[in-house]
């Protein structure tokens, strides 16, 4: 987090009565690790894109603990009186022992107590579901932090209420998981609107198509020193230098001033289809 996001959470956290911000755009939510999700809970498309769903359709929100950090010793029991007759938690099935806890300060570093349950500080270390001791008994969180609730009474595929309350509650995006592929050292993936778009370790996006005229913006996706190929690229070296291929295809990178867009005629290699091969 930035320095002036951290400043502005705090703020807010400790000015209004749930005020947050869930998903600042400069803390993204990483990509999902697994399939397997809590009872009930599942992929809902909607107007706003892919989010998770509980087993009446409703859209869940996460509830961001890094930005309450002055709402109390421990966020994750700061949804009660109001916040609760709004919001329903989506707890764990009776009988679930916690998983994580919030940091009490005693141990700087966040590492657990011999016997405690873990905290994840950093959200691309957490599982992408565990179970805390929140106020109305335990509770999934998503990545560590995002407190998981639904909106009493919201009706099924709603994002309604998407940054509402200044940004306390936002919808709990799906981020499909990333691939398990073997790429050339210079593909990275890269997850654009819900789908999984391959790129440069640079960020810039790569694609496939035959370019008539104005090639400007194509650039062939240097092999460098590769010697051989991997599963479904290879290496093409009729031209000026080695370009990689991918299922015989020429691949380019783009160099369009957005990173993300391709020239036209081109098409963006996404060689997945919601996460999946």
């Amino acid at each position: 987090m930035t320095r002036a996001a951290l400043s502005i959470a705090l703020v807010l956290a400790g000015s209004l009565p749930i005020a947050a911000s869930a998903q600042p755009a400069d803390l993204p939510i990483p990509a999902a690790t697994t399939e397997t999700y809590p009872p009930g809970v599942k992929i809902a498309k909607t107007k706003a894109g892919m989010v998770y769903a509980d087993r009446k359709g409703r859209t869940l929100y996460g509830l961001d603990m890094r930005v309450l950090l002055r709402a109390g010793p421990d966020p994750a029991q700061f949804c009660t009186g109001e916040c609760a007759s709004l919001w329903e938690p989506l707890l764990a099935p009776p009988g679930s022992t916690p998983n994580i806890a919030y940091p009490d300060g005693s141990r700087q570093d966040g590492a657990p107590q011999t016997g405690e349950p873990t905290f994840y500080r950093q959200p691309q270390s957490a599982p992408d579901w565990t179970i805390i001791a929140a106020a109305q008994g335990p509770q999934w969180v998503y990545k560590g932090w995002h407190l998981v609730f639904a909106r009493r009474g919201d009706k099924r595929g709603s994002t309604e209420f998407d940054g509402a309350q200044d940004m306390a509650w936002n919808t709990l995006k799906f981020v499909p998981p990333v691939p398990k592929q073997a790429m050339p050292a210079n593909v990275m993936p890269l997850v654009l609107d819900g789908d999984t778009t391959l790129a440069d370790t640079e960020g810039r996006v790569l694609f496939t198509g035959e370019c008539h005229a104005g090639c400007e913006g194509w650039r062939p996706l240097p092999a460098g020193l590769a010697a051989a190929g991997m599963d479904d690229w290879t290496i093409k070296k009729d031209g000026d230098v080695p370009q990689w291929t991918w299922r015989g295809q020429p691949v380019f990178v783009t160099a369009e001033g957005d990173p993300h867009a391709v020239p036209v005629g081109a098409k963006a290699l996404r060689p997945f289809k919601g996460g999946r091969r």
